[in-house]
């Protein structure tokens, strides 16, 4: 990657590449796609009839060559909704639970066969009778459920797991998958290479270079050879003694789905969360239908169909645009690295040829897509990150017991008298015992439970203690300072900005992301003037 981003966080970058993600490779008989293709089929296959049967004939023999393979090899066949039946990845995971976790091979290996039928687009024959009383029989396109062959296998030059899916029915439309880390992974292996895969990406190398080196060897030429060779093993027809397969039936392969990930590993995970959290504000300003345009380099007009949205990948928050059906989203993965991918679902809509010979080209458009993506987010300002370990009295943390206790929340207005009673200068020279604090707030808390239930947040944080051998409390030096800050922050901070906030006029200024950066200036600057002045020692 070469971007100002990249060059602007250098110093807390531990190191970054690029490299495809999902390949997803779909092949066509393309003298299938009209039905007079498949009359021309039939009778070049020696058919002079048209009927259901006879296009049922070449399915049934494509499922018995299969069957008979899997038998030889030993390879199970699972009927999926019998299995699992989920979807978004379901059968994925589910290889990757019961086959790929106790494979250690590295040679060419399938692991199961999954069946399923799914609706796609076929032919059919129906019978019509003329004016004059004859029979006869249409063929026409319609759509139906198909069975569905997903082959899944550990490839030895792709690594694994990859599948090849089978439609059973004319006109026999076939995917190929497979990830690219996964086939980067099986090259480092050969070549001796310490790595560490984690949360589908590479998050340490002993030599970044060899993964740059790896990812030039994957182009189209190297993955059309792999599917030609297992489509030379199971896409054949069964004649009894031997299988084989007709010259007209040959399958060209184009390019699918086409992610491309660009991967920023930090050395910090608080920085690298910290940083995303800013990156976020960069949101409604790409989402405009001009600057997706400049990321994807593409002109912009009238027809061009942009949106942008929030989702949550998991339970982490992602950006996703979306520009003429490819998209190009942006999310902190596992905590420590930031992920830009750009996937491409329309190639022509990019400049780009579908042939799978031109996968390559698709690696460069996507890295400069992402490299452009970054570019509009390096006006970041890196002086105002945090790179400190996460807050204490904002998450939650373990108590000596070993529970989870949670952080006080100074929005509820007991939370806020509670801080400011133990603020008292009266409980400073004996301490404070749990019914004085009773006898005071009985406003806002019914019990002295309710009291203990917000003391302990407190305590576990050494905010206040309790005198050895006494019932008596004291706020310590620590919870002084964190006391008063946050009752300052919550009046003079949070309150006003959030209540300014609601105003139409603040709103407006909303709209225009790009004043935010000067916003946080004003407010480091503000924040620095009043520390000086009232000596605040933090």
């Amino acid at each position: 990657m070469n971007n100002s981003f990249v060059n602007q966080f250098a110093p807390n970058i531990k190191f970054n590449y690029s490299c495809f993600d999902r390949v997803i490779l779909r092949g066509y008989i393309l003298r299938l796609f009209h039905t007079s293709g498949v009359v021309l089929l039939l009778r070049a296959l020696g058919f002079n009839s048209l009927s259901n049967g006879i296009m049922r004939l070449l399915t049934n023999q494509l499922n018995s060559h299969i069957e008979k393979v899997a038998e030889n090899q030993k390879i199970p066949i699972h009927w999926w909704p019998a299995v699992d039946g989920g979807t978004d990845g379901a059968k994925q995971k589910y290889v990757q639970q019961k086959y790929v976790s106790s494979y250690t091979g590295k040679g060419d290996h399938v692991y199961c066969i999954l069946t399923d039928t799914e609706p796609v687009k076929t032919f059919a024959c129906r019978e019509l009778t003329s004016k004059t009383g004859r029979k006869f029989e249409r063929l026409y396109k319609c759509r139906k459920p198909v069975k569905q062959y997903y082959i899944y296998f550990h490839d030895s030059v792709l690594g694994g797991p990859c599948y090849l899916k089978i439609s059973s029915y004319l006109p026999f439309q076939c995917e190929f998958y497979f990830n690219g880390h996964n086939a980067i992974a099986l090259q480092l292996d050969q070549k001796k290479s310490q790595y560490k895969l984690c949360g589908n990406a590479f998050v340490d190398a002993e030599d970044p270079t060899a993964i740059a080196e790896t990812i030039k060897s994957l182009n189209g030429r190297m993955a059309l050879d792999r599917i030609t060779y297992w489509m030379n093993i199971f896409f054949k027809f069964n004649k009894g003694k031997y299988s084989t397969l007709s010259k007209y039936l040959h399958h060209e392969w184009y390019l699918g789905q086409i992610e491309v990930s660009s991967n920023i590993i930090f050395k910090s995970a608080r920085f690298c969360t910290s940083l995303f959290e800013r990156l976020l504000d960069k949101f409604h300003r790409l989402g405009l239908p001009d600057a997706i345009t400049q990321v994807f380099n593409r002109r912009n007009h009238s027809a061009t169909k942009s949106r942008s949205f929030w989702r949550l990948y998991d339970n982490n928050a992602c950006i996703k645009h979306w520009f003429r059906g490819n998209s190009i989203k942006q999310y902190n993965k596992t905590g420590y690295f930031i992920r830009t991918e750009t996937t491409i679902n329309n190639p022509k809509s990019l400049g780009l040829k579908k042939p799978v010979l031109y996968l390559q080209a698709a690696l460069w458009a996507g890295i400069e897509c992402n490299d452009r993506m970054l570019n509009c987010c390096a006006d970041v300002d890196g002086t105002s990150i945090c790179e400190l370990e996460p807050d204490i009295f904002s998450k939650p943390i373990m108590d000596d017991s070993g529970r989870s206790v949670t952080a006080s929340d100074f929005r509820k207005p007991r939370q806020q008298a509670l801080a400011e009673e133990l603020l008292k200068p009266k409980y400073q020279a004996h301490g404070f015992r749990t019914a004085d604090l009773l006898q005071n707030l009985s406003g806002h808390f019914r019990n002295s439970a309710q009291i203990r239930y917000e003391m302990n947040k407190m305590k576990a944080r050494d905010v206040i203690s309790k005198s050895n051998h006494k019932s008596f409390y004291r706020v310590t030096k620590t919870g002084w300072k964190w006391l008063w800050l946050e009752i300052c922050s919550t009046k003079h901070f949070k309150n006003p900005m959030i209540s300014m906030g609601m105003k139409n006029q603040a709103l407006k200024i909303a709209e225009q992301p790009s004043q935010i950066e000067k916003a946080y200036e004003l407010i480091q600057e503000g924040l620095s003037k009043l520390t000086q002045e009232l000596a605040v020692i933090s």
